[in-house]
């Protein structure tokens, strides 16, 4: 189930324009260097989970790969767009939404 924080702020990601949606738009964010954070949904195939993990970390890249715990159903409500896959293309909405995303809440205290 997502919470109430991470549904809000996927909404704020999306109405930003900094998530690349979809399988083709998210590995294309990732090879430009523009991803800071690459999110699968829970429901999403394995080989798709180990491609986008492998994008994240080939060539010596830098990109953080979380396995969400919410489907893509709940993340379309959220985004308004159904995707099993996005990258967050901006590192301070990628930090706080990997702080909610991994359970850390040091990003709660900058505000």
């Amino acid at each position: 189930m997502i919470n109430d924080n991470i549904k809000g702020f996927l909404g704020l990601c999306r109405r930003s324009g900094k998530i690349s949606p979809g399988h083709d738009a998210a590995v294309a964010s990732i090879k430009k260097g523009k991803a800071v954070l690459a999110v699968t949904c829970c429901d999403c195939s394995q080989r798709l989970k180990d491609e986008i993990a492998d994008e994240c970390s080939f060539n010596g890249r830098n990109v953080r790969y979380v396995n969400a715990a919410f489907t893509m159903q709940e993340a379309a409500l959220a985004m308004g767009m159904r995707a099993g896959v996005f990258t967050v293309d901006d590192r301070n909405l990628a930090d706080r939404l990997y702080g909610y995303l991994t359970g850390g809440n040091e990003y709660d205290e900058k505000i």
